[in-house]
């Protein structure tokens, strides 16, 4: 589900169905986009140029995948458990740091591709334009055993073991990059957890606990400053 750059904030929360209070006289709720999304992906583009009053609704739902709509003869909450993807030019400025900690991951997105990379884009996306349906279709078997192995590693997540090692480890780092709260340090041990159960194995791997520790910390700009510079030393 994807929000539109100027979107009002009855088209995100929700609102009162106009039609049905006018012909049946019956209070009932036109569906936000937070709603539509539960259970899916809520992407924002531009998410640095959304309204406050927005982000703050963003806020609540993202932490507690409930939100509540609240209009006048209305009041009902309704589940929104989604996952938040935004993108954004850090030019036009930055996010908020309280929305900036609820996105896990951070990826800055370079156009470094090689000239073979970009014939291929071009050739891939032409040969979407031209028949999406046959492009669908080509990919399908790709698609189901990408879903497959998915459903497989959430199976696996129960088996991957999180020593108290690892815990220390994670929580000292933590510590030493003074960041704020726990989210990053939650976001660390998920990320291996996930990228351990993905490969099928029990025992996570340095390799995974680095990479995890970048793409965590990617959009919290101080800390990642700080871990790329102990990196380089």
């Amino acid at each position: 589900v994807e929000v539109p750059i100027g979107t009002s904030e009855d088209r995100l929360l929700g609102s009162i169905d106009a039609s049905t209070l006018l012909k049946k006289g019956e209070w009932s709720t036109k569906i936000g986009l937070i709603q539509l999304a539960n259970g899916g992906v809520l992407y924002i583009d531009e998410i640095n140029l959304l309204p406050d009053y927005l982000v703050d609704s963003l806020l609540d739902s993202s932490t507690s995948g409930q939100h509540r709509i609240e209009r006048e003869g209305l009041s009902q909450n309704v589940n929104a458990r989604y996952i938040l993807i935004g993108s954004m030019n850090p030019e036009e400025g930055d996010l908020r740091p309280q929305l900036t900690d609820r996105f896990t991951h951070g990826i800055l997105v370079r156009d470094e591709f090689s000239v073979d990379q970009r014939k291929e884009i071009v050739r891939i996306r032409m040969e979407f334009d031209d028949a999406p349906e046959l492009f669908i279709e080509k990919h399908h078997k790709n698609q189901e055993d990408l879903k497959k192995q998915i459903i497989q590693a959430r199976l696996n997540l129960k088996n991957v073991e999180i020593s108290e090692n690892l815990r220390n480890q994670v929580a000292e780092k933590a510590s030493l990059l003074n960041l704020e709260g726990v989210r990053a340090e939650l976001g660390v041990i998920r990320t291996v957890r996930c990228a351990t159960a993905w490969r099928g194995e029990k025992i996570v791997s340095e390799a995974d606990l680095e990479e995890a520790w970048m793409l965590c910390l990617g959009h919290r700009k101080d800390n990642f400053k700080a871990e790329k510079k102990k990196i380089n030393n």
